[in-house]
């Protein structure tokens, strides 16, 4: 009976550590997700949308990277008349080069598609330095 505890609190150790383990490896990695919907897309050939559709989720995942590594600016402006709200617009965006990122995974998922993408941070920062 001991012999299995010992066993059980073991498995249950190495379980914790592995899971530190991805943690911090987690912690030097960017994620980012591009979706883009299937039939949306202009061509009338099936084929032809599925491949815009996945052209257009990886544009949208590195858009999501550039988002996370630069930040972004955001502008705003709002119009009252008579302390009556008549009109609000918001415009955002990001500028920026994403270098080392790798497509993780990359499906359709009913009419949308996805793709998946990482960035390991010590291998953007060394192409970024040029090393």
């Amino acid at each position: 009976m001991r012999s299995k505890l010992w066993l059980l609190l073991l498995v249950t150790l190495a379980g914790c550590s592995s899971q530190q383990n991805g943690a911090n490896s987690a912690k030097n990695h960017l994620y980012a997700v591009g979706y883009a919907p299937i039939s949306l897309q202009n061509p009338a050939d099936h084929q032809q949308k599925l491949l815009h559709a996945m052209r257009a989720s990886k544009m949208d995942a590195y858009r999501e990277l550039t988002e996370q590594l630069g930040g972004v600016m955001s502008s705003s402006s709002s119009t009252m008349n008579s302390n009556i709200l008549q009109d609000g617009t918001v415009i955002n965006s990001s500028r920026g080069i994403v270098r080392g990122a790798k497509v993780v995974n990359s499906y359709p998922d009913g009419d949308m598609y996805i793709t998946e993408l990482e960035l390991d941070l010590n291998v953007y920062e060394k192409l970024r330095r040029g090393k």
